[in-house]
């Protein structure tokens, strides 16, 4: 075990801590947590996921009563403000830590500089380390993120292994495993928005919540892009907006005003955005305005007309792709990608940071998820 004067080592830990959560945490950034004490580690954490408790938060956690007296090492500095948890700090002073050693500064002016002086205050030594490279890398994403004005954004789709979401018929329930559509509303229990196009509505008829076990469940913002605002007020979405907040975005125009009533009756949010380079809704606009109301995690469900806009103007942070060993067939089968797609194989998309893994304990279903290439900020 590294001691706990060797800092280089102990911060090279809570980088490889920190990996663990990537594609789960963003926009949050990477941060891994390392507790020493007499100089062994006795706790570790990292952030898991967007929502959840901060790397902190978990290793303190996992030391427990030996967190008194002992260092705390991480790669970010200790978030002090309110958020989606508590402030981190609180935490650091209710264990009786005695230091605390962070890499790098938070970007985040709500939270940027201020742990210092918390943690001083109460008694606590604290050392900023400085950057390296590893911890750089972590925080790319995240400081980028800071500077700009869209949400993060994660495109999802399930398909067979020979690319298809559905078959010539339609049909596609179910072409991912149990065990994935579980991951599935875990991922949307975690986001702040779960978004489809209207095509998805009327052919699925969804309704877009978060079913995972526990009663404590936090169930994302609905949000349905249909420009001429012809969303059927029979979907189970418009009927049950009184319970999970449902928004529709729409281009305007006073022939959409009936509809707009018609929708708003069942207290679904109409939001009228402009028109973009295509005639068609604005999604950049849309994205905006979603990040401005405090919605930072954005999960797209669909369909593939939805998948291509968002990808080819570069609005897509993360791709979440579910295979299953299925082979449907026919040329008409849809694709998870629509539009007109690139046309060289130097134009097209790149995932990076890729990761693979079989699904669940017994799955049959591949999970490749990693972030997309063309991502631009706005």
């Amino acid at each position: 075990m590294p001691n706990s004067n060797n800092h280089a080592s102990l911060i090279d830990r809570a980088v490889q801590l920190a990996k663990r959560g990537t594609g789960m945490v963003e926009p949050n950034p990477r941060v891994g947590a390392v507790v020493v004490r007499n100089g062994e580690i006795v706790g570790e954490g990292w952030h898991r996921a967007f929502g959840g408790a901060h790397a902190e938060v978990m290793a303190l956690n996992a030391a427990g009563v030996k967190s008194r007296g002992a260092d705390l090492i991480l790669t970010l500095e200790p978030c002090s403000a309110h958020g989606k948890t508590e402030p981190c700090t609180d935490a650091i002073i209710a264990t009786g830590i005695k230091r605390v050693f962070f890499a790098m500064t938070d970007p985040n002016p709500v939270n940027g500089r201020r742990a210092r002086d918390v943690l001083t205050e109460a008694g606590i030594e604290v050392v900023e380390l400085g950057a390296t490279p590893a911890t750089e890398d972590l925080l790319k994403d995240f400081t980028a993120y800071m500077r700009g004005t869209l949400p993060w954004v994660v495109l999802k789709w399930a398909m067979t292994v020979d690319g298809k979401v559905a078959t010539a018929g339609g049909d596609s329930r179910w072409i991912s495993s149990e065990e994935s559509r579980a991951e599935v509303h875990a991922e949307r229990q975690r986001s702040d928005v779960v978004l489809v196009g209207r095509a998805t509505v009327k052919s699925d008829d969804p309704m877009l919540t978060a079913r995972t076990n526990g009663s404590n469940r936090r169930q994302p913002v609905r949000v349905v892009l249909d420009s001429g605002l012809h969303l059927d007020p029979a979907a189970q979405i418009v009927q049950t907006a009184s319970e999970v907040p449902t928004w529709v975005f729409h281009c305007s125009g006073p022939e959409a005003d009936d509809r707009r009533h018609a929708l708003e009756a069942f207290q679904v949010r109409t939001i009228a955005v402009g028109t973009g380079d295509d005639g068609r809704l604005n999604l950049c606009e849309a994205l905006q305005l979603l990040r401005r109301e405090g919605l930072h995690r954005i999960f797209v469900e669909g369909g593939p007309t939805v998948h291509g806009a968002m990808l080819s103007q570069g609005l897509a942070d993360w791709a979440r792709v579910y295979i299953s060993p299925l082979l449907v067939g026919g040329i008409t089968a849809p694709s998870p990608v629509a539009g007109p797609g690139f046309q060289s194989l130097t134009e097209a998309v790149w995932l990076k940071d890729v990761h693979v893994r079989v699904v669940g304990d017994h799955g049959s279903d591949l999970l490749m998820e990693g972030r997309i290439g063309n991502h631009r900020e706005a």
